[in-house]
Formats: structure tokens, C-alpha cells, sequence
């Protein structure tokens, strides 16, 4: 018989048990270590124990599953109404399906009981306060399509999949921006500045990147330093050792698509370059699968989609 408990201090270890047991393909930093964990997870000033539900099965941790509750935690455009899920994980047994779906229910169990109107499954569409960096690489909204796990839960659970972003990657070696009569243009109006370890700009966003190395560039306007555009990128440490090369990412293209295509391509491009200079080897980030601008930016860039994560959502009644 299935247990759901809630989380206990003497939890870690088997958690971590379970975390490093878990397919490549569902998209998990590893090896996870007990001090990682702690320091990304269980240490954030607002982790509250009783949201972190816990499967047993003849006394064994069989499966975990998060609950983040509706609050300022939540994406701003979220806020009110919705509560999210951002990670299940259940054993590599027989009947992972039914640990996967006994802790979801659990979770949505506990929604039902609050004001929120909306259950998310894997992420908000902003980066959210538990495991950036530990999961889904350079982002942590949404479910990879690749993680059957994911996918098959929100199928059985009756979740719908609503926004959509690509995954893309590109390594650095080699890289120069290109040049033709646009970007030249481009160059000799603008320029790129780069800030190590900004300040952060909410207690929010300290919370999700405190452990993680910095850095925000910016494109000016040469003539009168008017700021136009900001990109924010971390270091994937934990993914760096998985994968055996240093490894960032871009947390959200997004605001490129205030500029015009020249721009964005010539910021991006300029980024880019300064990283790989900065000893970057791999960069990873996520374009909206309907935005057409960014996308024709990033793939004449190089980048190369291997991957797309969605906003899978249950109204609750």
C-alpha cells in the first residue's frame, strides 16, 4: 500500500536516492548530492516542509512530489489563483504510474482545499523558486515533452498543455557573429555591457538565483546610453559537471522582443560571443513556440532545437 506522508528532516539522503535514480531524460542534474539539495531546495527561506509530499510503500521512499501554493512565490501573471507542481518523482518499479499518480492526487487534494483555481504541472512560465539549475537545465517552467514520465501524468490526470517553448542549445566554440550591412549598422549605433554578479532586482529573484553565478548584459545606444534591452544568464554548475563542459543559460529571451530583428540578433550575437570568450562552452535557453521573431534570431544564430517544454494546466472546479 502507498503512504503519503509529508516531508521529514531525516528525508535528504533517501530523496537524493531517488533524484540520482532517475532517467537522463527526465531532465535532472546528477549526481544530486544531500548538500545540493539542501542548499537549493529544503535551505530557501520559504521551503515549507508540509508541501513536500513523500510516497512510502512497505516503509521504503518510493516517490516525492512539491507543491508550491499560491503566493507571492508564484508568477506575477499566476498570482491569485494558481498553484504549481514543479516536480514528481516516483521509483524505477513496476508501478511508478500509480506512485506518480497517488502523489498528484494527494497534491491536488490539498489545492482543491484553497483558493486556487488552477493546478500547473512542471512550472510557471517564469523560472520558478525551487530548482532552477537542478532541473529541466536552463529553465525550470513547464514539462520537457521528452520526459514520458511527465507527459504520461498529465495525460492520466487530465492536464491540457497551453503555452509552449522551444529548447534550444548551441555550443560557443568557434562562434563569431556574423557580419553583412545590417549588422555593421547595428554595431556602430550600439553597444553591449555586461555586469557580473548584479544586483539582484526583487527578494524573488534573490531567492531563485542566490546560489548561482551571474551575469546581465545590456544593449545600449551608443550616442546617449539609453538601455534597451536586458539578458540575464546563469551558470549551470550542476549540469556542467553532468555533462563535462562549462554550461549557462539565457533565462528568458523575451525581452528581445522589444527590438527590432537587427537588434536582437546583434545583442544575442555579441552575448554570445563574450561568453565563449568568458570560457562558456555550451548555452542553453527556451524561445516562445509562437514567437517567429525570436526564433529566425536564434537559429540563424546556430542554436538548435532539441527539445520543448509546456505549461501543462487542470482547472479545478
Amino acid at each position: 500500500m502507498i503512504v503519503v506522508r509529508t516531508f521529514s528532516n531525516s528525508d535528504p539522503p533517501k530523496l537524493v536516492e531517488l533524484w540520482n535514480h532517475q532517467p537522463v531524460a527526465r531532465g535532472l542534474a546528477q549526481p544530486m548530492t544531500v548538500a545540493l539539495l539542501e542548499a537549493q531546495v529544503f535551505a530557501k527561506p520559504y521551503f515549507q516542509p508540509q508541501n513536500l509530499l513523500v510516497a512510502e510503500e512497505d516503509g521504503k521512499i518510493v516517490g516525492m512530489a512539491h507543491l508550491v501554493p499560491d503566493g507571492p512565490l508564484v508568477a506575477s501573471e499566476a498570482r491569485g489563483e494558481t498553484a504549481n507542481v514543479p516536480i514528481v518523482i516516483a521509483a524505477n518499479v513496476d508501478n511508478a504510474a500509480e506512485i506518480e499518480d497517488v502523489l498528484f492526487q494527494a497534491v491536488e487534494s490539498r489545492v482543491r482545499d484553497s483558493e486556487a483555481k488552477v493546478l500547473l504541472l512542471g512550472g510557471t512560465s517564469e523560472p520558478g523558486p525551487f530548482y532552477f539549475g537542478l532541473a529541466k537545465v536552463s529553465c525550470n517552467r513547464g514539462a520537457l515533452v521528452s520526459d514520458p514520465r511527465m507527459m504520461n501524468l498529465a495525460e492520466r490526470n487530465e492536464l491540457s498543455p497551453s503555452t509552449a517553448w522551444r529548447v534550444y542549445s548551441r555550443a560557443l566554440r568557434g562562434f563569431r557573429p556574423p557580419v553583412d550591412r545590417t549588422q555593421i549598422s547595428a554595431r556602430r549605433s550600439l553597444n553591449v555591457l555586461r555586469d557580473d554578479d548584479p544586483p539582484f532586482g526583487s527578494y524573488r529573484e534573490a531567492c531563485i538565483f542566490m546560489h548561482q553565478h551571474r551575469t546581465r548584459y545590456t544593449l545600449v545606444q551608443k550616442q546617449d546610453g539609453a538601455e534597451l534591452a536586458r539578458l540575464e544568464v546563469v551558470e549551470l554548475e550542476a549540469f556542467s559537471h553532468l555533462r563535462g563542459v562549462r554550461m549557462s543559460g539565457i533565462v528568458d529571451l523575451e525581452p528581445l522582443a522589444s527590438c527590432t530583428q537587427i537588434h536582437a540578433q546583434f545583442f544575442l550575437a555579441e552575448t554570445l560571443r563574450q561568453m565563449g570568450e568568458g570560457g562558456t562552452a555550451v548555452v542553453e535557453t527556451q524561445v516562445n513556440s509562437s514567437n517567429d521573431m525570436l526564433t529566425g534570431v536564434v537559429e540563424k544564430l546556430g542554436f538548435e532545437a532539441y527539445d520543448e517544454v509546456r505549461m501543462m494546466a487542470k482547472l479545478l472546479d
